[in-house]
């Protein structure tokens, strides 16, 4: 937890301990503002790239999944994980996980709210990414970890299988 005088901030999504520079989170995210800093930090990178591939949604799925609780939507949770589904056991790239988003969300369905394990599980945070350097090291570091954020995920994946077997026949 945090509070005014503390030095250092804990992430409560990923675990990640950060000085304390008292920032506010935008959204529903379930991060400190110190760490969610970071993200934007590694959207800047990932959207500067402007490849054809769109890494990006990659590390857009991987924050939010980690980042999961504080109220966010449901939907948020499930499209996350739904993508890194694809990404990880099926070898689609972002611009593809774009479109099963996009299909799914031409579909009604009432998107459950799906919890989260405790944050110790993880072993790579965005912080982790950006240690990287930009290019092909960093690119590879965000896909260890959307496959480290999907593994942590596994008591859902019967649910993602079985959901994605449904609304995208």
């Amino acid at each position: 937890m945090e509070n005014s005088n503390e030095k250092i901030v804990e992430c409560p999504g990923c675990g990640i301990k950060l000085s304390n520079r008292h920032l506010t989170v935008l959204g529903n995210y379930n991060a400190s503002g110190e760490c969610y800093q970071k993200y934007s930090e590694l959207s800047s990178y990932t959207i500067g790239k402007q490849d054809i591939y769109f890494l990006h949604q990659h590390a857009v799925d991987a924050y939010s999944l980690q980042h999961s609780g504080n109220g966010m939507k449901p939907i948020t949770t499930s499209f996350s994980l739904i993508g890194l589904y694809y990404a990880v056991e099926k070898g689609f790239n972002g611009r593809q996980v774009q479109r099963v988003h996009t299909l799914l969300s031409l579909q009604k369905y009432n998107w459950k709210e799906l919890q989260p394990l405790d944050k110790s599980v993880y072993s790579l945070t965005v912080f982790d990414v950006l240690n990287e350097q930009p290019g092909e090291s960093r690119d590879k570091m965000i896909r260890k970890w959307m496959l480290d954020v999907w593994e942590c995920w596994e008591h859902q994946h019967s649910w993602v299988k079985e959901i994605c077997d449904t609304l995208l026949k």
